[in-house]
């Protein structure tokens, strides 16, 4: 483990200066073998010494402090070293070979040094003996020229830790790795002849910053003796700076206290470290040791220096290469690994797929997936949560998509994670990492596919299949149609329509609804067969598309569909009944419109339910025709009511039978288009109650009669008529109108009395709206209005019903009226209703009337009004305004007037 500097610290340098470090370790010593002199800039004079210096110059330290270098070393080394500083650098200067002469001795010494603040920093050490350095440097470069041509750096390593052996005459030499993050490695080694291979790594530990930075100044770091006593400086501190001298950078500096140890562990005590710096980092170092003391020169150590950059120029170039083949390696692996992850429908079967080459990729003992709840390992291990504890830690590192730690690497995936375990708390290279990174993204993309994929799934599912049924959907049915138009194939089109389903919905509500839907499909599913196509085109059809010998299949399809239908369905605990009408398009046979011809079935359909229900329609364009003719009515209706007034009343006169007067009219709705010209009542009043138009035409013919009655009423207070005007069912409907409130008002604005109008309803239409009609007619009632049941005998409304109602007329329907002159039956039963409203005491009004005979019969059974062809057609305003005023005044019981009347000249 890496020893961080002490606290306060954040630079080596400053602690190096400080002389001492945390420990209480000296960083201001030197060793022994060699001499350090400190020099003023200016004028030369020492100013600080080692105590070692009486062994040099013969005279106590404080003797020589003071005086000149050239009193101290003579003037030849004095001029010499003048030279070398006039020819060096800003920074260091030598080596300089000097001589010195003392006490008749001579003595080689080789100086150098540099500037600093502190003065001239001076090492001096003995020089080798002559004719060393020629063998050294052809040496160095065979060396050189040899190390181009390795290829990896296990070969590099064994031969230079062989020349380095040779070239310093160490025991033993070492190529030192120091890995970022992990155990320092021996990667090898070489003995002199009769030592001990040195093949481990003991005694070697991580580096504090302090050594890193002392090595990386110190390219090559000579230690003579690690047993040696170290010699200090004379003064203690700097007489320049004040401070302890920065030794940071002389080679004759004293070991630090970690380096000590090293020896110590290795049992050797001459020590020579040469650093490895590639890309600017301290890579590793070589390490050159001997059992016994051991010096090299100056220039030797320069060639050691000068090797090492070249060695670590040479693992640069070495790591390049490796790095761009396990880059091209892994890019490769990483293409193999796309496209192994595609395999399957979830992730963890890609990364099943992918297994071996993960572990080709990121070396591994174990793999444990969970993603999206989905749990898959490679051996039984324990779940993902139990490893994602471990991770989180704070000894844990991070990077984006990553975490790590010994033994362990963690990626992140969408929904999920993705562990790696590495056996005895293995590391992971920053290689390694980088190529997690590639593997986080790989399975991000990979996820996102998946999403992608699903989502498109859904959304293709939700525009092409029924959500309730999980059939086909309009969209689908319609596709599948038009392919099959496309290659001429011949389909049969039948269209199931599930008779009242709207009323059945509204009843059930919407979850039963959809549950008995889902029943009735299973069914269908059972009996339609294998190569057919069923669909839910709409909220109760469903559509079946038949592709082989469709045309000769419809009949039994149809048989099918029916016996499927025809038992009980299970919905919510209870059994169901439905019925359903068939609509078939037989053969597509020149059609290319899919949607016309499935329309065309369901049109059918609706004709079969509109004959009851539970049949089976085979399409004509004449039902095409009378569809389009309902929406046509209906888009003209609509503007005739709303824009063009292009509807009207006509009125039929209402005679009293008794002596033949004009008592009232019946206003009835005519229409007359602009283009097709009149449309006959039966025609646009049923398309009027289906389209709910009939709730502003009856309201529109109200206004008119009301307003007409007016007109005709002025002057006649003493006998005034009255109009009568149907009612729809619709109209009482408090959802749609308020009646009560409607007529109100059309009675204040066209100035009609209560008294002048009588309202009409059927018996069927005041069923239909059970309990709700009783208060609704008596809200008309009370506001003056008489009330008339029409068509009265052809409901079902029963006498005890018929007594709660508040009606003062009743109006006999035209079928009685024709029957009562065939045969005595007909006569009874008119004779009973009149005798009926006798008891219930209500007006009478016969309708049809068409022939004397039935006019003198209705006289004679007592009938009080009546009303038909033999009187009068329905006339328009301006016939029945003549009308009105030709009867004005008429005397007696039947008049001329009267008999010309009949005769149909009001015709």
């Amino acid at each position: 483990m890496l020893v961080p500097p002490a606290h306060g610290w954040s630079d080596p340098l400053s602690l190096i200066a400080a002389g001492g470090d945390a420990f209480g370790e000296r960083l201001d010593l030197i060793q022994p073998h060699g001499w350090l002199l400190v020099l003023n800039a200016q004028d030369r004079r020492l100013i600080q010494a080692g105590t070692n210096l009486p062994l040099l110059l013969g005279c106590p330290v404080d003797e020589a402090l003071g005086r000149p270098v050239a009193d101290l070393l003579g003037p030849l080394a004095a001029r010499a070293l003048d030279r070398a500083i006039a020819q060096a650098g800003a920074d260091a200067i030598g080596p300089i070979p000097l001589r010195l002469d003392r006490g008749g001795q001579r003595r080689r010494l080789i100086a150098h040094g540099q500037w600093d603040e502190s003065g001239l920093i001076l090492e001096l050490e003995a020089a080798p003996p002559l004719g060393d350095a020629g063998m050294q440097t052809a040496g160095f470069g065979t060396a050189i020229r040899r190390y181009r041509h390795i290829a990896s750096v296990t070969d590099l390593a064994q031969a230079v830790t062989q020349d380095m052996r040779r070239l310093t005459g160490y025991d033993r030499a070492l190529f030192v790795r120091m890995p970022e993050g992990g155990d320092i490695q021996v990667l090898a080694a070489a003995a002199a002849p009769g030592q001990s291979e040195p093949g481990s790594a003991l005694g070697f530990v991580p580096l504090r910053p302090l050594e890193t930075s002392l090595l990386e100044l110190n390219r090559a770091r000579l230690v003579y003796d690690m047993q040696a006593e170290p010699v200090s400086l004379v003064p203690a501190t700097n007489p320049v700076t004040g401070r302890h001298l920065d030794l940071s950078r002389v080679s004759l500096r004293h070991p630090t206290l970690l380096f000590q140890r090293h020896g110590q562990r290795r049992q050797v005590r001459g020590v020579l470290a040469v650093t490895l710096l590639v890309g600017g980092r301290l890579w590793g170092y070589l390490w050159c040791e001997s059992a016994e003391p051991h010096a090299v020169t100056p220039s030797v150590r320069a060639l050691c220096e000068a090797l090492g950059e070249i060695v670590a120029a040479q693992i640069a170039t070495l790591e390049e290469r490796a790095s761009i083949a396990a880059r091209t390696n892994a890019a490769r692996g990483l293409t193999r690994l796309s496209h192994l992850l595609r395999q399957g429908a979830q992730l963890t079967d890609g990364l099943a797929a992918a297994q071996t080459v993960i572990g080709e990729l990121l070396p591994h003992s174990a793999m444990v997936a969970g993603i999206e709840g989905s749990h898959w390992a490679t051996h039984e291990l324990p779940p993902l949560p139990h490893w994602l504890d471990r991770l989180i830690d704070e000894s844990t590192a991070r990077r984006d998509g990553i975490t790590w730690r010994p033994g362990m690497l963690g990626i992140d995936v969408p929904d999920g994670h993705l562990v790696l375990l590495r056996e005895a708390d293995a590391g992971w290279s920053h290689a390694e990492l980088e190529l997690a990174q590639e593997l986080h993204h790989l399975l991000a993309e990979r996820q996102a596919e998946i999403y992608r994929r699903r989502t498109e799934q859904q959304l293709h599912v939700m525009a092409n299949f029924d959500r309730v049924t999980g059939l086909p959907n309009r969209t689908h049915v319609l596709q599948a149609l038009q392919q099959a138009l496309g290659v001429e194939t011949e389909v049969a089109i039948t269209v199931v329509g599930l008779d009242r389903f709207r009323a059945v919905k509204a009843a059930l509500g919407e979850a039963e609804a959809d549950a008995l839907l889902a029943a009735v499909a299973k069914r269908l599913r059972e009996c339609v067969p294998a190569g057919d196509l069923l669909g839910r085109i709409d909220t109760g059809e469903f559509a079946i598309l038949s592709f082989e010998e469709a045309a000769e299949r419809t009949d039994d399809l149809a048989h099918s569909v029916r016996d499927a239908l025809r038992a009980p369905l299970a919905v919510a605990g209870r059994e169901m009944f439905v019925t359903a009408s068939l609509g078939l398009v037989p053969g597509t046979a020149g059609g290319t419109d899919a949607a016309a011809l499935l329309r065309d079935a369901e049109i059918a359909s609706a004709e079969a339910e509109a004959a009851g229900g539970g049949g089976r329609r085979v399409f004509d364009a004449d039902m095409r025709a009378r569809l389009t003719q309902r929406h046509v009515i209906y888009d003209r209706l609509r503007q005739a009511i709303y824009f063009t007034n292009g509807v009207h009343p006509v009125f039929q006169p209402i005679v009293r039978l008794s002596d033949g007067e004009l008592t009232g009219f019946e206003a009835l709705a005519r229409w007359t288009d602009p283009e097709h010209g009149p449309i006959p009542p039966n025609t646009f009043i049923a398309v009027a109650e289906e389209t709910g138009l009939i709730v502003p035409l009856g309201n529109h013919i109200l206004v008119q009669s009301c307003r007409q009655i007016a007109r005709w009423n002025r002057g006649r207070a003493d006998n005034p008529l009255y109009i009568s005007v149907n009612l729809s069912p619709y109209q009482l409907d408090p959802s749609r109108l308020d009646i009560v409130r409607w007529v109100t008002g059309v009675m204040d604005m066209t100035e009609c009395r209560p008294e002048w109008l009588r309202l009409e309803i059927t018996e069927s239409g005041l069923i239909g709206q059970g309990g709700e009609a009783v208060a609704i007619l008596q809200g008309l009632r009370d506001l003056g209005i008489q009330l008339a049941i029409d068509d009265f005998g052809t409901g079902y409304s029963s006498l005890a019903y018929l007594q709660n109602l508040p009606v003062d007329t009743i109006k006999i329907d035209r079928s009685f009226v024709t029957a009562m002159a065939r045969d005595d039956k007909g006569k009874a039963l008119v004779s009973a209703i009149l005798h009926i409203a006798g008891i219930m005491e209500f007006g009478v009004v016969a309708e049809g009337v068409e022939t004397e005979a039935q006019e003198a019969l209705l006289r004679q059974l007592g009938c009080e009004r009546a009303q038909g062809y033999l009187f009068a057609k329905p006339l328009e305003a301006e016939m029945a305004t003549a009308l009105v005023h030709h009867a004005i005044g008429m005397p007696g019981p039947i008049k001329a007037e009267t008999r010309s009347l009949r005769a149909g000249r009001w015709f």
